[in-house]
């Protein structure tokens, strides 16, 4: 019987040493995939453009816009024009794509209007879980919710990213709306885009600030 118990001791002892193995292995693992797929691993380019009103609808429409009619200008809202390509490792999910006024602190959210892929019309959301992006990045901070905008069934007026999808490489085309009360653009290096990959399950992973050049 102590034979036999010391025997079972043993191979309890033993499962025990290979599960902690086996459980360091497949963390390690999982932070290599987390490193190779994060994102410094994403290489993005992005430009800006601050069309007149009457410009609008000829250059989204130059830019791949063919879901119906092209969306126009408005002389009290300025437009941003915003073209995005990126490179990297495909993963499921998806890139919410965020602009923001950098000339205020903390940076606001431009709210966007709709956006375009590979795959049509992309339309625009926001949901709350990415609000948790505030907590860990400066440069989002303001990107959370005011009490008023706080409706759930729509996206809160001061918010908004418009959504692709995360492939290994892509090309987005997206029309933001500065708002009426804004200061007038004049440079768009004064805007920062924000790519922030949201996993399949909704939950927003990290986000990557992308300068947006002159």
């Amino acid at each position: 019987m102590g034979r036999h118990g010391a025997r079972l001791r043993w191979v309890v002892a033993l499962v025990s040493v290979t599960v902690a193995v086996l459980a360091t292995i497949d963390h390690v693992r999982q932070r290599e995939r987390e490193h190779n797929a994060g994102p410094d691993a994403v290489t993005v380019t992005v430009e800006a453009m601050l069309p007149q009103p009457d410009q609008v609808a000829d250059l989204v429409s130059a830019y791949g816009w063919r879901n119906g009619s092209a969306p126009v200008g408005d002389p009290d809202n300025q437009s941003v024009l915003l073209r995005l390509r990126w490179s990297g490792p495909g993963q499921p999910g998806t890139y919410q794509v965020i602009l923001l006024d950098n000339r205020l602190d903390p940076p606001r959210v431009v709210p966007p209007s709709g956006g375009w892929d590979a795959a049509g019309s992309t339309g625009f959301n926001w949901a709350e879980s990415y609000e948790t992006l505030a907590a860990r990045y400066d440069f989002l901070a303001g990107a959370v919710s005011r009490p008023e905008s706080s409706d759930s069934l729509r996206t809160p007026d001061n918010l908004g990213a418009v959504s692709t999808r995360a492939a290994a490489e892509g090309d987005l085309v997206a029309l933001f709306r500065m708002g009426p009360a804004a200061t007038p653009l004049t440079d768009p290096a004064d805007l920062l885009v924000a790519v922030c990959y949201v996993d399949p399950t909704g939950t927003p992973r990290w986000a990557k600030p992308v300068p947006v050049p002159s």
